[in-house]
């Protein structure tokens, strides 16, 4: 099946090469209709990673409050969703669905002889920008520097839970040393599809909010689900 998939993805990208004259815009352009193609099933993961986001009040004064008790904790945080009618698996079947398109064009990309010889700062795209190769073709250090940037930037939206954070601190060098070992076209679709992830993040969540900021007065509202029993 992905290398079905991935056939039919070479004969998009030859199409594209055709009409932008590039290799290197024709897997910008194929990443961008891939995404356009895609974005009902994103932003059904975007809406509810926003729905959880909107949420994080409520968490947090539930996490204070039943801290020494994890099973109510666990009893109050799903009364939570019921009430606010959010499913925590909203984000989950969507990306799954996405994957065998993006696992194909991931394994077209890194098929030899794809790209007919073309080049990107003097290195062939079908070739690992190696530190040997940067030494010599200096403007290769973009494509590391740029992984690492869109993923970091990715990350400092999506990701609004503190310990999450942490947690992924070290995805942005563990994708820019990925990128020194893969060839420079897949690095390419990389930085294209996580700056147009970037796009969609906002056009459909918006800007992140800055830690600290108070929220909206409606989400400051406790709930019926975290409205204390002995409250009047």
């Amino acid at each position: 099946m992905i290398d079905s998939i991935a056939s039919l993805l070479e004969t998009a990208l030859v199409v594209l090469r055709g009409v932008a004259g590039s290799y290197l815009l024709a897997i910008i352009l194929l990443t961008v209709a891939i995404k356009a193609i895609l974005h009902p099933l994103t932003r059904k993961q975007l809406n509810s990673m926003k729905a959880m986001q909107a949420l994080t009040p409520q968490m947090e004064v539930l996490k204070r409050k039943y801290k020494d008790d994890p099973r109510q904790l666990n009893v109050e945080v799903m009364n939570l969703y019921r009430a606010h009618k959010v499913n925590p698996l909203g984000g989950c079947l969507p990306m799954l669905l996405q994957l065998p398109v993006l696992w194909g064009l991931f394994t077209l990309l890194r098929r030899q002889g794809i790209f007919g010889g073309e080049q990107l700062f003097g290195v062939s795209l079908e070739t690992a920008p190696s530190f040997a190769l940067m030494m010599q073709h200096p403007l290769l250090v973009l494509i590391p520097v740029l992984t690492a940037a869109t993923t970091y930037y990715q990350q400092q939206m999506s990701i609004t839970d503190p310990q999450q954070a942490k947690m992924f601190i070290f995805m942005p060098f563990l994708l820019a040393y990925f990128a020194l070992q893969f060839p420079v076209g897949l690095s390419v679709y990389w930085i294209a599809s996580t700056a147009a992830y970037i796009v969609e993040y906002l056009l459909v969540v918006g800007l992140p909010k800055r830690p600290g900021m108070a929220p909206p007065k409606a989400q400051r509202s406790v709930s019926p689900a975290t409205k204390p029993k002995d409250a009047k």
